[in-house]
Protein backbone atom coordinates (compact mmCIF):
# COMPACT_ATOMS: atom_id res chain seq x y z
CA UNK A 1 0.00 0.00 0.00
CA UNK A 2 1.22 3.49 -0.82
CA UNK A 3 2.47 5.13 2.39
CA UNK A 4 0.75 8.41 1.48
CA UNK A 5 -2.69 6.85 1.08
CA UNK A 6 -5.28 7.35 3.78
CA UNK A 7 -7.35 4.55 5.30
CA UNK A 8 -10.36 5.69 3.26
CA UNK A 9 -8.43 5.14 0.00
CA UNK A 10 -8.21 1.39 0.52
CA UNK A 11 -10.58 -1.53 0.66
CA UNK A 12 -10.76 -3.48 3.91
CA UNK A 13 -11.95 -7.07 4.21
CA UNK A 14 -13.16 -8.22 7.64
CA UNK A 15 -13.95 -11.82 8.52
CA UNK A 16 -16.23 -12.34 11.53
CA UNK A 17 -15.75 -15.77 13.13
CA UNK A 18 -18.72 -17.85 14.17
CA UNK A 19 -17.51 -18.05 17.76
CA UNK A 20 -18.21 -14.29 17.93
CA UNK A 21 -21.80 -14.75 16.78
CA UNK A 22 -23.62 -16.68 19.46
CA UNK A 23 -26.80 -14.61 19.34
CA UNK A 24 -28.42 -11.17 18.90
CA UNK A 25 -26.15 -9.35 21.38
CA UNK A 26 -23.05 -10.62 19.58
CA UNK A 27 -24.51 -9.70 16.20
CA UNK A 28 -25.15 -6.15 17.40
CA UNK A 29 -21.65 -5.87 18.87
CA UNK A 30 -20.00 -7.01 15.65
CA UNK A 31 -22.31 -4.80 13.58
CA UNK A 32 -21.47 -1.74 15.65
CA UNK A 33 -17.74 -2.31 15.09
CA UNK A 34 -18.34 -2.87 11.36
CA UNK A 35 -20.38 0.34 11.11
CA UNK A 36 -17.64 2.30 12.85
CA UNK A 37 -15.00 0.84 10.53
CA UNK A 38 -17.11 1.73 7.48
CA UNK A 39 -17.38 5.34 8.68
CA UNK A 40 -13.65 5.58 9.35
CA UNK A 41 -12.16 3.57 6.49
CA UNK A 42 -14.61 3.60 3.59
CA UNK A 43 -15.04 0.56 1.32
CA UNK A 44 -15.62 -2.56 3.40
CA UNK A 45 -16.47 -6.18 2.64
CA UNK A 46 -17.40 -8.48 5.51
CA UNK A 47 -17.13 -12.28 5.36
CA UNK A 48 -19.62 -13.98 7.67
CA UNK A 49 -19.27 -17.37 9.32
CA UNK A 50 -22.31 -19.31 10.49
CA UNK A 51 -23.59 -18.51 13.98
CA UNK A 52 -21.79 -20.36 16.74
CA UNK A 53 -22.66 -24.06 16.72
CA UNK A 54 -24.90 -23.88 13.65
CA UNK A 55 -22.59 -25.83 11.31
CA UNK A 56 -22.59 -28.66 13.86
CA UNK A 57 -26.38 -28.42 14.05
CA UNK A 58 -26.68 -28.71 10.26
CA UNK A 59 -24.29 -31.64 10.22
CA UNK A 60 -26.42 -33.32 12.88
CA UNK A 61 -29.61 -32.70 10.87
CA UNK A 62 -28.08 -34.33 7.78
CA UNK A 63 -27.00 -37.36 9.85
CA UNK A 64 -30.40 -37.67 11.52
CA UNK A 65 -32.18 -37.47 8.16
CA UNK A 66 -30.09 -40.39 6.94
CA UNK A 67 -31.05 -42.50 9.97
CA UNK A 68 -34.80 -43.19 9.97
CA UNK A 69 -34.70 -44.09 13.67
CA UNK A 70 -33.79 -40.45 14.39
CA UNK A 71 -36.84 -38.84 12.77
CA UNK A 72 -38.15 -37.47 16.08
CA UNK A 73 -34.80 -36.01 16.96
CA UNK A 74 -34.51 -34.54 13.45
CA UNK A 75 -37.65 -32.51 14.03
CA UNK A 76 -36.20 -31.13 17.27
CA UNK A 77 -32.95 -30.19 15.50
CA UNK A 78 -34.76 -28.36 12.71
CA UNK A 79 -37.02 -26.60 15.22
CA UNK A 80 -33.94 -25.46 17.15
CA UNK A 81 -32.33 -24.17 13.95
CA UNK A 82 -35.49 -22.35 12.88
CA UNK A 83 -36.24 -20.78 16.26
CA UNK A 84 -32.71 -19.58 16.80
CA UNK A 85 -32.49 -17.73 13.49
CA UNK A 86 -36.01 -16.33 13.50
CA UNK A 87 -35.62 -15.03 17.05
CA UNK A 88 -32.33 -13.40 16.09
CA UNK A 89 -33.78 -11.83 12.94
CA UNK A 90 -36.72 -10.32 14.83
CA UNK A 91 -34.41 -8.94 17.50
CA UNK A 92 -31.70 -7.43 15.27
CA UNK A 93 -33.86 -6.40 12.32
CA UNK A 94 -37.32 -5.99 13.81
CA UNK A 95 -38.92 -8.23 11.21
CA UNK A 96 -39.68 -7.30 7.61
CA UNK A 97 -37.55 -8.38 4.67
CA UNK A 98 -34.84 -10.00 6.80
CA UNK A 99 -37.33 -12.38 8.41
CA UNK A 100 -38.72 -13.30 4.99
CA UNK A 101 -35.19 -14.07 3.71
CA UNK A 102 -34.46 -16.15 6.80
CA UNK A 103 -37.71 -18.07 6.27
CA UNK A 104 -36.73 -18.76 2.66
CA UNK A 105 -33.25 -20.01 3.61
CA UNK A 106 -34.67 -22.22 6.37
CA UNK A 107 -37.21 -23.60 3.93
CA UNK A 108 -34.40 -24.69 1.63
CA UNK A 109 -32.66 -26.51 4.51
CA UNK A 110 -35.86 -28.35 5.37
CA UNK A 111 -36.43 -29.31 1.72
CA UNK A 112 -32.90 -30.67 1.44
CA UNK A 113 -33.24 -32.64 4.66
CA UNK A 114 -36.57 -34.11 3.59
CA UNK A 115 -34.90 -35.21 0.36
CA UNK A 116 -32.16 -36.99 2.30
CA UNK A 117 -34.75 -38.74 4.48
CA UNK A 118 -36.85 -39.81 1.48
CA UNK A 119 -33.93 -41.15 -0.57
CA UNK A 120 -31.86 -42.60 2.25
CA UNK A 121 -28.81 -41.11 0.55
CA UNK A 122 -26.52 -38.19 1.30
CA UNK A 123 -24.52 -37.20 -1.81
CA UNK A 124 -21.54 -34.92 -1.19
CA UNK A 125 -23.19 -32.12 -3.17
CA UNK A 126 -26.29 -32.24 -0.96
CA UNK A 127 -24.22 -32.38 2.21
CA UNK A 128 -22.24 -29.33 1.08
CA UNK A 129 -25.45 -27.45 0.30
CA UNK A 130 -26.87 -28.25 3.73
CA UNK A 131 -23.74 -27.20 5.63
CA UNK A 132 -23.31 -23.96 3.68
CA UNK A 133 -26.81 -22.89 4.75
CA UNK A 134 -25.38 -21.62 8.04
CA UNK A 135 -23.40 -18.92 6.25
CA UNK A 136 -26.36 -17.90 4.08
CA UNK A 137 -28.46 -17.45 7.23
CA UNK A 138 -25.71 -15.61 9.10
CA UNK A 139 -25.01 -13.18 6.25
CA UNK A 140 -28.66 -12.10 6.28
CA UNK A 141 -28.61 -11.54 10.04
CA UNK A 142 -25.29 -9.71 10.12
CA UNK A 143 -26.19 -7.43 7.20
CA UNK A 144 -29.48 -6.58 8.95
CA UNK A 145 -27.62 -5.77 12.16
CA UNK A 146 -25.15 -3.54 10.26
CA UNK A 147 -28.00 -1.63 8.62
CA UNK A 148 -29.61 -1.17 12.03
CA UNK A 149 -26.30 0.35 13.19
CA UNK A 150 -26.30 2.90 10.34
CA UNK A 151 -24.54 2.03 7.06
CA UNK A 152 -26.33 0.42 4.13
CA UNK A 153 -25.44 -3.26 3.96
CA UNK A 154 -26.34 -6.11 1.63
CA UNK A 155 -26.08 -9.86 2.26
CA UNK A 156 -24.42 -11.61 -0.68
CA UNK A 157 -24.06 -15.33 -1.29
CA UNK A 158 -21.10 -16.93 -3.02
CA UNK A 159 -23.53 -17.79 -5.83
CA UNK A 160 -24.50 -14.15 -6.42
CA UNK A 161 -20.93 -12.91 -5.99
CA UNK A 162 -19.55 -15.37 -8.53
CA UNK A 163 -17.05 -16.85 -6.08
CA UNK A 164 -15.81 -19.90 -7.93
CA UNK A 165 -14.27 -22.99 -6.37
CA UNK A 166 -12.43 -26.10 -7.40
CA UNK A 167 -11.95 -29.52 -5.84
CA UNK A 168 -14.21 -32.02 -4.07
CA UNK A 169 -17.50 -30.84 -2.57
CA UNK A 170 -16.43 -31.36 1.04
CA UNK A 171 -12.87 -30.05 0.83
CA UNK A 172 -12.24 -27.70 -2.08
CA UNK A 173 -10.57 -24.32 -2.51
CA UNK A 174 -11.42 -20.92 -3.92
CA UNK A 175 -10.53 -20.55 -7.60
CA UNK A 176 -9.29 -16.96 -7.68
CA UNK A 177 -8.66 -16.66 -11.45
CA UNK A 178 -12.10 -18.10 -12.26
CA UNK A 179 -13.68 -15.61 -9.83
CA UNK A 180 -12.34 -12.54 -11.67
CA UNK A 181 -15.75 -11.45 -12.97
CA UNK A 182 -17.19 -11.88 -9.49
CA UNK A 183 -14.50 -9.69 -7.96
CA UNK A 184 -15.25 -6.99 -10.52
CA UNK A 185 -18.95 -7.16 -9.60
CA UNK A 186 -18.13 -6.90 -5.88
CA UNK A 187 -15.89 -3.90 -6.49
CA UNK A 188 -18.71 -2.08 -8.25
CA UNK A 189 -21.12 -2.72 -5.37
CA UNK A 190 -18.77 -1.65 -2.59
CA UNK A 191 -18.86 2.05 -3.36
CA UNK A 192 -22.45 2.38 -2.21
CA UNK A 193 -22.77 -0.22 0.54
CA UNK A 194 -21.06 -2.74 2.77
CA UNK A 195 -21.28 -6.27 1.38
CA UNK A 196 -21.71 -9.14 3.83
CA UNK A 197 -20.51 -12.23 1.96
CA UNK A 198 -21.03 -15.85 2.89
CA UNK A 199 -17.84 -17.54 4.01
CA UNK A 200 -16.90 -21.23 3.99
CA UNK A 201 -17.80 -22.13 0.41
CA UNK A 202 -17.71 -21.32 -3.30
CA UNK A 203 -19.43 -22.62 -6.41
CA UNK A 204 -17.91 -25.28 -8.64
CA UNK A 205 -17.93 -25.36 -12.42
CA UNK A 206 -21.06 -27.54 -12.25
CA UNK A 207 -22.90 -24.93 -10.17
CA UNK A 208 -22.78 -27.01 -6.99
CA UNK A 209 -21.52 -25.88 -3.59
CA UNK A 210 -17.87 -26.62 -2.76
CA UNK A 211 -16.91 -26.33 0.92
CA UNK A 212 -13.50 -25.03 1.99
CA UNK A 213 -13.39 -27.24 5.10
CA UNK A 214 -14.18 -26.37 8.72
CA UNK A 215 -12.69 -22.95 9.39
CA UNK A 216 -12.97 -22.23 5.67
CA UNK A 217 -14.36 -18.72 6.12
CA UNK A 218 -10.72 -17.73 6.67
CA UNK A 219 -10.05 -19.08 3.17
CA UNK A 220 -12.91 -17.01 1.77
CA UNK A 221 -11.62 -13.85 3.42
CA UNK A 222 -8.03 -14.35 2.23
CA UNK A 223 -9.06 -15.27 -1.31
CA UNK A 224 -11.43 -12.30 -1.58
CA UNK A 225 -8.82 -9.92 -0.14
CA UNK A 226 -6.37 -11.17 -2.78
CA UNK A 227 -8.90 -11.03 -5.62
CA UNK A 228 -10.07 -7.52 -4.74
CA UNK A 229 -6.57 -6.17 -4.10
CA UNK A 230 -7.58 -5.13 -0.59
CA UNK A 231 -5.25 -2.95 1.43
CA UNK A 232 -6.17 -4.54 4.75
CA UNK A 233 -7.55 -7.83 6.01
CA UNK A 234 -8.83 -8.32 9.56
CA UNK A 235 -9.68 -11.76 10.91
CA UNK A 236 -11.92 -11.29 13.97
CA UNK A 237 -11.72 -14.22 16.38
CA UNK A 238 -12.73 -15.06 19.95
CA UNK A 239 -9.17 -14.34 21.13
CA UNK A 240 -7.39 -10.96 21.11
CA UNK A 241 -4.81 -12.25 18.62
CA UNK A 242 -2.56 -15.21 18.06
CA UNK A 243 -1.47 -16.32 21.51
CA UNK A 244 1.80 -17.66 22.87
CA UNK A 245 -0.19 -20.80 23.82
CA UNK A 246 -3.80 -21.91 23.98
CA UNK A 247 -5.25 -19.71 26.78
CA UNK A 248 -7.63 -22.54 27.68
CA UNK A 249 -4.62 -24.74 28.42
CA UNK A 250 -1.99 -22.32 29.72
CA UNK A 251 -2.50 -19.58 32.28
CA UNK A 252 -0.62 -16.43 31.32
CA UNK A 253 -0.72 -16.96 27.56
CA UNK A 254 -0.18 -13.63 25.83
CA UNK A 255 -0.77 -12.04 22.44
CA UNK A 256 2.03 -12.39 19.89
CA UNK A 257 2.56 -8.92 18.37
CA UNK A 258 3.87 -10.16 15.02
CA UNK A 259 4.23 -13.49 13.25
CA UNK A 260 5.23 -14.68 9.77
CA UNK A 261 3.13 -16.65 7.30
CA UNK A 262 5.42 -19.66 7.69
CA UNK A 263 5.09 -19.54 11.47
CA UNK A 264 1.30 -19.39 11.17
CA UNK A 265 1.40 -22.40 8.85
CA UNK A 266 3.56 -24.30 11.31
CA UNK A 267 1.19 -23.53 14.16
CA UNK A 268 -1.60 -24.99 12.05
CA UNK A 269 0.43 -28.09 11.27
CA UNK A 270 0.96 -28.62 15.00
CA UNK A 271 -2.74 -28.33 15.82
CA UNK A 272 -3.55 -24.65 16.27
CA UNK A 273 -7.01 -23.87 14.88
CA UNK A 274 -7.02 -20.09 15.22
CA UNK A 275 -6.20 -19.62 11.52
CA UNK A 276 -7.34 -22.15 8.92
CA UNK A 277 -4.33 -24.03 7.63
CA UNK A 278 -3.09 -22.74 4.27
CA UNK A 279 -5.52 -19.84 3.99
CA UNK A 280 -2.76 -17.19 3.73
CA UNK A 281 -1.17 -18.61 0.58
CA UNK A 282 -3.13 -16.37 -1.87
CA UNK A 283 -1.75 -13.31 -0.06
CA UNK A 284 1.93 -14.06 -0.63
CA UNK A 285 3.66 -11.32 -2.58
CA UNK A 286 0.85 -8.82 -2.00
CA UNK A 287 1.04 -5.43 -0.30
CA UNK A 288 -1.62 -5.93 2.37
CA UNK A 289 -1.88 -5.33 6.11
CA UNK A 290 -3.21 -8.43 7.91
CA UNK A 291 -4.32 -8.54 11.52
CA UNK A 292 -5.93 -11.13 13.81
CA UNK A 293 -7.89 -9.69 16.72
CA UNK A 294 -11.13 -9.84 18.63
CA UNK A 295 -13.97 -7.47 17.75
CA UNK A 296 -12.36 -4.01 18.05
CA UNK A 297 -13.31 -2.01 21.13
CA UNK A 298 -12.02 1.27 22.54
CA UNK A 299 -9.43 -0.26 24.87
CA UNK A 300 -8.88 -3.61 23.11
CA UNK A 301 -5.31 -4.71 22.28
CA UNK A 302 -4.07 -4.29 18.74
CA UNK A 303 -4.04 -7.98 17.92
CA UNK A 304 -1.39 -9.86 15.95
CA UNK A 305 0.09 -8.56 12.74
CA UNK A 306 0.75 -11.22 10.07
CA UNK A 307 3.59 -10.57 7.64
CA UNK A 308 4.92 -12.72 4.85
CA UNK A 309 8.50 -12.67 6.12
CA UNK A 310 10.15 -11.64 9.38
CA UNK A 311 13.85 -11.23 10.05
CA UNK A 312 15.08 -12.10 13.52
CA UNK A 313 18.74 -11.94 14.45
CA UNK A 314 18.56 -15.19 16.41
CA UNK A 315 16.09 -18.08 16.50
CA UNK A 316 13.32 -17.46 19.03
CA UNK A 317 10.21 -19.36 20.09
CA UNK A 318 7.19 -17.17 19.32
CA UNK A 319 4.41 -19.61 20.26
CA UNK A 320 3.55 -23.09 21.50
CA UNK A 321 1.04 -25.37 19.83
CA UNK A 322 -0.52 -28.66 20.79
CA UNK A 323 -2.97 -31.31 19.72
CA UNK A 324 -4.72 -33.91 21.83
CA UNK A 325 -5.70 -36.56 19.29
CA UNK A 326 -3.34 -39.49 18.98
CA UNK A 327 -0.51 -39.04 19.02
CA UNK A 328 -0.71 -36.08 21.41
CA UNK A 329 1.90 -33.49 20.50
CA UNK A 330 3.52 -30.30 21.77
CA UNK A 331 5.33 -28.00 19.39
CA UNK A 332 7.58 -24.95 19.52
CA UNK A 333 7.22 -22.49 16.66
CA UNK A 334 9.56 -19.74 15.54
CA UNK A 335 11.75 -19.13 12.53
CA UNK A 336 14.99 -21.08 12.89
CA UNK A 337 14.04 -23.05 16.02
CA UNK A 338 14.19 -26.40 14.22
CA UNK A 339 17.95 -26.21 13.86
CA UNK A 340 18.87 -24.52 17.14
CA UNK A 341 20.55 -26.96 19.58
CA UNK A 342 20.00 -24.74 22.62
CA UNK A 343 16.25 -24.52 22.05
CA UNK A 344 16.09 -28.27 21.47
CA UNK A 345 17.97 -28.89 24.73
CA UNK A 346 15.70 -26.56 26.70
CA UNK A 347 12.63 -28.23 25.28
CA UNK A 348 13.81 -31.68 26.35
CA UNK A 349 14.79 -30.39 29.80
CA UNK A 350 11.28 -28.98 30.26
CA UNK A 351 9.73 -32.29 29.20
CA UNK A 352 11.89 -34.17 31.67
CA UNK A 353 11.10 -31.71 34.48
CA UNK A 354 7.39 -32.14 33.76
CA UNK A 355 7.82 -35.93 34.02
CA UNK A 356 6.37 -36.31 30.55
CA UNK A 357 5.82 -39.86 29.34
CA UNK A 358 6.81 -40.91 25.84
CA UNK A 359 9.89 -41.19 23.68
CA UNK A 360 10.79 -37.52 24.28
CA UNK A 361 12.49 -37.06 20.93
CA UNK A 362 12.39 -33.52 19.51
CA UNK A 363 11.49 -33.69 15.82
CA UNK A 364 12.22 -30.74 13.50
CA UNK A 365 9.60 -29.52 11.04
CA UNK A 366 10.87 -27.25 8.30
CA UNK A 367 12.72 -24.22 9.68
CA UNK A 368 10.04 -23.09 12.08
CA UNK A 369 8.95 -26.10 14.09
CA UNK A 370 10.17 -28.47 16.76
CA UNK A 371 7.78 -31.01 18.24
CA UNK A 372 7.56 -33.98 20.55
CA UNK A 373 4.83 -36.55 21.19
CA UNK A 374 3.67 -36.91 24.78
CA UNK A 375 1.01 -38.75 26.74
CA UNK A 376 -2.31 -36.84 26.48
CA UNK A 377 -2.66 -36.70 30.27
CA UNK A 378 0.67 -34.86 30.48
CA UNK A 379 -0.17 -32.22 27.88
CA UNK A 380 -1.27 -29.33 30.09
CA UNK A 381 1.60 -29.87 32.55
CA UNK A 382 4.13 -29.97 29.70
CA UNK A 383 2.72 -26.86 28.03
CA UNK A 384 2.79 -24.92 31.29
CA UNK A 385 6.44 -25.84 31.86
CA UNK A 386 7.43 -24.92 28.30
CA UNK A 387 5.54 -21.64 28.49
CA UNK A 388 7.22 -20.62 31.73
CA UNK A 389 10.62 -21.43 30.23
CA UNK A 390 10.19 -19.64 26.91
CA UNK A 391 7.70 -16.98 28.02
CA UNK A 392 8.59 -16.14 31.63
CA UNK A 393 6.01 -14.31 33.72
CA UNK A 394 7.86 -11.02 33.25
CA UNK A 395 9.96 -9.78 30.40
CA UNK A 396 10.06 -10.58 26.68
CA UNK A 397 9.99 -14.11 25.25
CA UNK A 398 13.33 -15.87 25.55
CA UNK A 399 15.16 -17.64 22.77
Amino acid sequence: MNETSSPRDRLTVVKVGGSLLAGPADLRKAASAIAEKRREEGALLVVASALKGVTDLLDLAASQALDRTQNGHLGETLDDLRQRHLDASREVAGGGAAVARIEEALGEVETLVRGIRASGELPDATYARVLSSGERLSAILLASAVEAAGPEAQPVTAETAGLRATGPARAGACDIPASAAGFQWMRRQLGARTLVLTGFYGIGADGEVVLFGRGGSDDTACAVAAGLGAGRLELWKDVPGLMSADPHEVEGARVIPEVSFDEVAQLGAFGSRVVHHGCLEPLRGRAIDICISSVPETDSPGGTRLVERLHRDTPRVVALASRRHAPALVGLVGDGVAGDPEIRSRMLSCLTAAEARGELVAQPSGRSGLSCTVHPDDLVRVLSGLHESFFPSSGRPQS
